[in-house]
């Protein structure tokens, strides 16, 4: 027994020097650089690259690079590859763009902000080797923080923008080769994140996007949403038989829009295809005006003449409790609506609607309160009959005091004047005058988070033959009045019809 496992173990080592001499005949030939001669890919190709280091570009800007070559022989033995790909990727493979297949680069930047690798390639086909140079390069949007005037144009809707500095891009759709929506603006709301639109491939399949900003904008025709980076088109609103925009707007993560009388939502804390998708089921036919809160959006069906409620993530259109104090019924209302115009958002958020009676020639003011499901109405105050406020078009609100500002049509231009809810006779003033213009918008502004000094302010629209103008007049203190002298006032081409600060 003993014998045996001597010869067992002796035939195992022979086996293994066996190997072990067999493995470095293989290596002895694949490391065996006598039998030719051996040169490196920095012998065959010694061109070096220079002249371009990390940097930072500008959206609708353009990136000219002229790379410098050197220990170069031929250059016509060789092809050239500008290519960019996102720098983080959260996993993913990276995408990768061809740029130019030139040596010199000339690229117009329409990506998103954010930072992308820049590789230049040098390639000698022949011999399949190349040489390359990578960089980092990051991209950041020319607009941002800002004003937004949506303004039309021989009937169709673009969008200027004055940064905070005043610097201004006119027609900001156009700019960005997309096309105007067709028809007069209506609004458009700012996404600020977890936007998730689903992007049709060009070979027939779809990416969802994640995390994206957003502009939502509404002519009374078209609706279309735009990457608020670079402007790219994400969503198409195509079915013109349902498309009578008429109001949208965004709160935290949610988005909610008014087409045709009907109620729309985008719940943000989801995924979802980033497009209307279908409507609010029921028989209503909702007023334009609508106040966003914390809990969902609060509405007024014309049909009923009754106050509604519903959440983005609901497909109900909810009821409001009846007073237990007794007071007036939100359901079936006697009155019809003009106007619902908002005065804070957030739990509560308040507002005022401006109601005309069925029955009789008198008009109200609702001081409104929406948080959940509770009883909406705070106070009813009638108008007194010779008070002009409740036939105007054009009515803003104020954040802080009692009142309601509006327009007046006078023989050289638009008066603008203020209607204080309060219960003495006269109750209206004029403020300021705009010769020549006529007022399109009014809205009261706050001073963005984190902006110092922070101001109270009241955004005035204007049209005239010479095109539009925005002004902002400092409130005096938390009252209706106004400072005489505007802060600020900018101007462009076309005929506005909304603006907005984000």
């Amino acid at each position: 027994m003993i014998k045996m496992k001597l010869i067992m173990k002796l035939k195992n080592i022979l086996i293994g020097i066996g190997l072990i001499t067999s493995l470095q005949g293989v290596q002895s030939c694949i490391d065996d650089r006598g039998n030719y001669s051996y040169i490196s890919n920095e012998e065959l190709l010694p061109v070096t690259i220079s002249g371009f280091e990390d940097t930072t570009v500008i959206i609708r800007s353009t990136l000219n690079i002229t790379p410098v070559l050197e220990n170069m022989d031929d250059e016509s033995r060789y092809i050239h590859l500008w290519y960019a790909a996102p720098s983080v990727t959260a996993g993913f493979t990276p995408q990768r763009d061809t740029l130019s297949l030139e040596k010199d680069l000339s690229f117009e930047v329409t990506y998103e902000s954010g930072t992308y690798n820049l590789v230049y390639e040098l390639r000698d086909p022949k011999l399949d080797i190349y040489v390359r140079k990578q960089v980092l390069m990051t991209v950041q949007s020319d607009v941002s923080t800002g004003w937004y005037v949506m303004k039309e144009e021989n009937g169709e809707t673009d969008i200027d923008y004055i940064s905070m500095d005043g610097k201004k891009i006119e027609n900001l759709i156009t700019a960005s080769g997309q096309e105007r929506l067709k028809g007069k603006p209506v609004k458009m709301a700012y996404q600020s994140s977890r936007y998730t639109p689903v992007i049709q491939n060009p070979d027939g399949t779809t990416t969802r996007l994640n995390n994206k900003r957003a502009f939502h904008v509404f002519s009374d025709q078209d609706i279309k949403i735009f990457n608020a980076d670079n402007m790219a088109l994400f969503y198409n609103y195509e079915d013109p038989e349902v498309c009578k925009p008429e109001n949208c707007g965004m709160y935290s993560t949610d988005f909610y829009a008014i087409n045709a009388g009907k109620v729309y939502s985008i719940y943000g804390m989801s995924p979802n295809s980033g497009m209307l998708g279908y409507a609010k089921p029921g028989l209503y036919e909702v007023h334009p005006d609508m106040v966003m809160g914390t809990y969902g959006v609060m509405l007024f069906d014309t049909k009923t003449s009754t106050f509604y409620n519903t959440s983005s993530s609901g497909s109900s259109m909810n009821l409001f409790p009846e007073d237990s104090e007794g007071g007036i019924s939100p359901t079936n209302m006697d009155v019809d609506m003009i106007r619902m115009l908002v005065r804070k958002e957030g739990n509560p958020s308040t507002a005022f609607a401006v109601m005309k009676n069925k029955n009789k020639d008198e008009h109200y003011v609702f001081d409104m309160s929406y948080s959940m499901a509770s009883y909406p109405i705070v106070d009813i105050d009638t108008v007194p009959a010779h008070c002009e406020m409740p036939e105007t078009k054009v009515m803003g609100t104020s954040l802080y005091a009692s009142c309601i500002y509006y327009s007046k049509k006078e023989a050289d231009g638009d008066v603008l004047k203020v209607y204080k809810d309060s219960r003495e006779e006269i109750r209206e003033s004029e403020l300021i005058s705009f010769p020549g213009e006529k007022i399109a918008y009014i809205e009261n502004i706050e001073s963005l988070w984190g902006v110092t000094p922070a101001y109270n302010r009241l955004l005035i629209l204007t049209n005239s033959s010479a095109g539009w103008k925005l002004y902002l007049y400092d409130t005096v203190g938390q009252t209706p009045e106004l400072e005489e002298t505007p802060v600020l006032v900018y101007s462009g081409r076309g005929k506005a019809g909304y603006a907005i600060l984000r």
